[in-house]
């Protein structure tokens, strides 16, 4: 069985029931890793090939949300956040992180969220419900440096859910 979509083609036609895209989009003058992939077709609905597909076109307004969650979290206690800020500023070194800095307000921590570079957003179009990771976006400070990614998972609804460290 496969399943056809306007934005993605022709979906699923392994024999495992796999489904898997990939594909670049732009975000400013940066190119993006865009995959979408589910371990059984029948768990994919056109609405949520839909909803990916939307949120592909509108790829800054789902950046800038996952942004301003990741400014948010800076507050809270136990930031995980912060504590990845603080772990890329001591591994880097000053060289690297002030060549990987594209800003300088003052705010190294504003800064720091400022200059991260989004790598990739994988969709998961199997978990469509409230509160199941619907998208991964997979931020790096310093791509050629260090492995280490601060990852925000979405759900369907653009929202975030989970902020963690990945490396």
């Amino acid at each position: 069985m496969t399943i056809e979509h306007d934005f993605f083609g022709i979906l699923g036609s392994d024999d495992d029931g796999e489904v898997y895209w990939s594909d670049t989009a732009e975000l400013g003058d940066e190119s993006v890793e865009v995959d979408l992939s589910s371990p059984d077709e029948d768990s994919v609905s056109v609405e949520a090939l839909d909803i990916a597909a939307a949120m592909i076109h509108a790829i800054e307004e789902v950046d800038s949300q996952a942004r301003e969650s990741l400014v948010a979290d800076l507050s809270a206690e136990g930031s995980i956040t912060a504590k990845f800020i603080d772990q890329q500023v001591d591994e880097l070194g000053p060289e690297a992180l002030g060549n990987a800095l594209i800003w300088d307000s003052g705010d190294q921590q504003i800064d720091f969220l400022r200059s991260l570079r989004l790598q990739r957003v994988g969709f998961h179009p199997h978990h469509n419900g409230n509160e199941e990771h619907f998208a991964l976006l997979d931020y790096s400070i310093s791509p050629g440096d260090t492995d280490a990614l601060l990852v925000v998972t979405i759900d369907i609804h653009g929202d975030t859910i989970v902020i963690a460290p990945d490396s």
